[in-house]
């Protein structure tokens, strides 16, 4: 409910367009004991606008549940979510607010900027396009579609949109860094370089917008072999992705958490996780999860399985959040004392959030790829016994340089590369934590080596086909195809589009900057591929 005398104050400062009156006003009704969606709205409003995103997510949601078909409110609350790295939830209010009102030019922009930085795009692509057929008169739509062209390879088609944008709108952010990226694809790193160096040092420009021109500036300067200079620019980048999220000195929760986890399964019984399971309905008859680090080669592996007869993937969706409460310290404990019931509820779980997803798993091998399931493997060895695990490594300390220098969306493991030693010390803990439960766990594993599958494709994916359960055979090479076809999701999109893409030794023009953190990822490169002990061997002093 909301007042006579609410709603005549919130009129009167709407008509003069006192949007921060009208916040406060609205927030003085919540704590009186009104409810009602527009002064939610407002309320989160004036939140978002000081800077508490998250403060402005819980009311926005709040308002959605009591305005559950008003497109506004449903595209405030995406542009919320989108704005904490809730992506895939950001979509799907998006998408309802856009089932009320096709024709919502702010909501297309919304989902493809959400899209856009969940890395997919080829549906960012689609919609920064409805935006500019909706809004020709706006650069936005020309940009972002630009920008989508650009880092699929599609030169000429993204230079166009990009000089449509620029005679629109020519000092637009937007437009600055889709010039940018077409100038990187087209090889003039020089030009790129300077038109982002006058980006980042102009007055005025948004926070968000100054981190992706850093990384975009950092690319280039990278490419041009300035490798001092970029890695000031990528350092600036993190730097001031930091201060926005979570201040320069945040705790490291995400690894504070997976060193509780490899504790907690350090004192288990692997025994107490060891118990048969009843089938649930949409199961899969091969299930096979697949993960390892972010930057390590998940996505071009399940490019890989997918382009095999009878594999369905998903990329990186949370379809073990039912039973995220037993990730923890003492979660671990708990889980290992769960009911069969309980067991069955979260299997079931699982499967119908697969179902939700659109992939039809049943009678089929389904791939859930996820480099971040790491940590969930004890939950796994419980719910899931006949599954099979993939882990795939690569040299640490290309993933840990690929991680500092890449533009992430935020979350609590994202700001974990913010600096090479945090990323360094995740790393090392992840890895620990999932050495132990392969070691330990009643889980059935393969280690896939990137720099295994990259020098010697056909034997690497033989032994992959003959743990999978799965045929092989030379079709397996034109993965490319299959990743075009598809929507891929994450930040390696790019490459696995193309052919075999061999990214391995790159943290060696960065040797010297790396050079600190080397000793945390010792453990681990002298592991990284048993095709590369010797060389890896030969450069320990390296890493000492």
């Amino acid at each position: 409910m909301i007042s006579e005398a609410t709603q005549r104050s919130i009129n009167v400062a709407l008509q003069i367009q006192d949007f921060d009156r009208a916040g406060v006003i609205a927030e003085t009704a919540l704590a009186g004991g009104e409810s009602h969606a527009m002064i939610y709205s407002l309320a989160a409003f004036r939140r978002q606008q000081a800077g508490d995103t998250r403060g402005a997510v819980e009311l926005y949601l709040r308002a959605a549940e009591l305005a559950p078909d008003d497109p506004n409110i449903l595209a405030a609350a995406g542009d919320a979510l989108r704005y904490t790295g809730q992506l895939q939830q950001a979509v799907a209010l998006f998408d309802r607010a856009l089932a009320g009102d096709p024709m919502m030019i702010g909501a297309w922009y919304g989902r493809a900027l959400a899209l856009d930085a969940s890395g997919a795009i080829e549906d960012a692509k689609r919609s920064y396009r409805r935006v500019a057929e909706l809004a020709p008169s706006s650069a936005a739509g020309f940009a972002g579609l630009a920008s989508m062209q650009a880092v699929l390879g599609e030169v000429a088609d993204a230079h166009d949109n990009a000089e449509r944008a620029q005679a629109l709108a020519p000092n637009d952010s937007a437009t600055i860094m889709a010039l940018a990226r077409c100038e990187i694809t087209s090889g003039r790193h020089d030009k790129s370089a300077e038109r982002l160096s006058q980006l980042v040092d102009r007055p005025g420009v948004a926070p968000m917008d100054v981190v992706l021109a850093l990384g975009l500036l950092g690319d280039s300067l990278d490419r041009m072999g300035e490798f001092d200079n970029a890695f000031d620019t990528y350092t600036r980048a993190n730097e001031r992705f930091a201060e926005i999220h979570a201040g320069p000195n945040a705790p490291p929760v995400a690894r504070r958490l997976v060193e509780a986890i490899d504790e907690a399964v350090s004192e288990l019984d692997p025994a107490a996780l060891s118990r048969p399971v009843a089938h649930v309905p949409k199961e899969a008859s091969n299930h096979i999860f697949l993960l390892g680090y972010p930057r390590s080669g998940t996505t071009l592996t399940e490019q890989i399985l997918a382009t095999a007869p009878g594999v369905v993937t998903l990329e990186e969706s949370p379809t073990l959040a039912a039973g995220a409460k037993y990730l923890s310290a003492d979660g671990i404990i708990a889980l290992a004392e769960i009911s069969d019931e309980e067991a069955a509820r979260l299997r079931a779980d699982y499967w119908a959030r697969v179902a939700a997803a659109d992939v039809h798993a049943s009678d089929h091998t389904f791939v859930d790829m996820d480099p971040f399931k790491g940590p969930a493997l004890p939950l796994i060895a419980r719910l899931f016994p006949n599954a099979k695990v993939i882990v795939v490594r690569r040299d640490p300390r290309d993933v840990v340089w690929s991680c500092f220098r890449h533009n992430f969306v935020y979350s609590q493991v994202a700001y974990e590369f913010t600096s090479l030693a945090r990323a360094a010390r995740h790393y090392s803990a992840t890895m620990r934590l999932i050495q132990r439960c392969i070691e330990t766990l009643p889980l059935t594993s393969h280690t896939l080596h990137y720099e295994d599958l990259v020098g010697d494709f056909d034997q690497a994916t033989r032994d992959l086909c003959a743990f999978a359960g799965l045929p092989w055979s030379p079709a397996l090479r034109d993965f490319g195809t299959t990743a075009r076809a598809r929507s891929v999701k994450t930040a390696s999109a790019p490459q696995v589009r193309g052919l075999l893409f061999d990214g391995s030794g790159r943290w060696r023009n960065y040797a010297d900057k790396l050079q600190p953190v080397f000793p945390m990822l010792r453990r681990w490169v002298r592991s990284a591929s048993p095709g590369q002990r010797s060389t890896v061997e030969e450069k320990a002093g390296s890493c000492s």
